[in-house]
């Protein structure tokens, strides 16, 4: 019998999709795999994309993607140029990455986004388990309490759960909780309201245990924000309450928050980092140096070593100067004029709302740290930022959705 509503289950959910559907839903699972797992992904699937030609159509559906393409063709160049060669690897990754989204834009569709992003929200709960594993063996080899809950500031003994870095698995927890909320706003049964409440409550216990500070802030503005714009007041108003009373605890005793005994101390490095950025952006400031240019160049400015300048405000002038982010605004500002008429039009005010929440998080995150530059944080902001297409794209307008 259970067999049985397993497979049934499983037909209503995984049949009646065509062959490149699939391929979208098995890269959206390598995401949360290694990184170099996820890329392989995406390289399989832009081969792919080559082997059938359809490149040139797609450059044809989005004319704006020319620009963005553009920008990956001058950012290799000009890699090599200074000798950046991590840089120009960067930008290959870049390109590939980029068709793949082109790709995603133009087939996905209601079905598959509400699909993939449940799946999202299950593998989330691997990565957690994987990050408690992780966590059990730092306190052992550190020689914690279990319950002692002491989150140390050497990122060797944070967790990254299957993301490279815990600032990475920090953003990836925040655009997971984001989805969440955003499933749990659609959710017809109490089951999955109760499923979706674990799987944030499981999520912001990992977000503690990755020791990441900035992340938890974008929470004040995002959260509330979703339910204030679906016209759930009653949600509103109780977020509101508890971010409040969030915000009084921090206030009244801030060691409950992780590490925020060395908040001092890491500020004064960020700034010593921001000063070598400004550095190097008046140095290059209509081309940069390529992707990872802080890295390449920290010596030569006197900064703190490090992969990036901690801003998404900076870096990108950074590694690719005036010129480069001009060519990403061009693509980006088309693909947002097409989320904001999800909301003008009220074809989906839920889904507006998630992948503004999704830009904001970025924007007050980046304030502090460039964390959405990496394969799988930038991958899964890509992908909730181009579900729009779903409402716009040639199969979407078939359907007539």
């Amino acid at each position: 019998m259970l067999k049985n509503r397993i497979l049934a289950f499983l037909h209503r959910k995984f049949d009646g999709y065509c062959f490149e559907e699939y391929m979208i839903m098995a890269v959206v699972c390598c995401m949360f795999l290694p990184f170099y797992i996820s890329l392989t992904a995406v390289v399989v699937a832009a081969l792919y994309m080559i082997g059938k030609n359809k490149i040139p159509a797609l450059f044809k559906q989005y004319p704006s993607a020319k620009w963005m393409m553009l920008f990956c063709i001058l950012t290799f160049f000009v890699s090599l140029f200074h000798n950046n060669q991590l840089g120009a690897l960067c930008s290959i990754g870049l390109i590939i990455v980029f068709l793949f989204i082109l790709f995603y834009r133009s087939i996905i569709t209601p079905r598959l986004f509400e699909l993939i992003t449940d799946a999202c929200c299950i593998i989330s709960l691997f990565c957690f388990a994987w990050a408690l594993l992780e966590y059990h063996s730092i306190i052992n080899s550190l020689d914690y309490e279990v319950f002692s809950l002491q989150i140390e500031d050497d990122p060797s003994h944070r967790v990254n759960s299957t993301f490279f870095n815990a600032n990475y698995y920090a953003m990836m927890v925040e655009f997971l909780i984001l989805i969440c909320v955003y499933k749990m706003m659609n959710a017809k049964t109490p089951r999955r309201i109760v499923f979706y409440i674990i799987t944030i409550s499981c999520n912001l216990f990992g977000l503690y245990l990755s020791g990441c500070r900035t992340a938890w802030i974008p929470f004040l503005l995002t959260l509330p924000l979703m339910f204030l714009l679906n016209n759930h007041r009653r949600f509103f108003m109780s977020t509101l309450a508890l971010m409040i009373v969030f915000g009084i605890m921090v206030l009244i005793d801030p060691e409950i928050f992780p590490r925020s005994d060395s908040f001092m101390k890491y500020l004064e490095i960020r700034l010593d980092i921001w000063q070598a950025a400004l550095k190097g952006i008046q140095a290059h400031p209509l081309f940069g140096q390529g992707p990872l240019t802080y890295y390449h160049s920290y010596m030569l400015y006197g900064g703190p070593p490090t992969e990036h300048a901690h801003s998404v405000y900076l870096d990108p002038f950074l590694s690719f100067g005036i010129i480069g982010v001009c060519l990403i605004g061009i693509y980006f500002y088309q693909n947002g004029k097409e989320v904001y008429r999800l909301y003008k039009y009220k074809y989906n005010v839920r889904l507006f709302s998630l992948i503004l929440a999704f830009i904001l998080t970025v924007m007050i995150h980046g304030i502090l740290d460039y964390t959405i530059f990496w394969v799988q944080t930038g991958l899964l902001f890509l992908l909730v930022l181009s579900a729009s297409g779903m409402y716009f794209n040639q199969k979407a307008l078939k359907n007539k959705i």
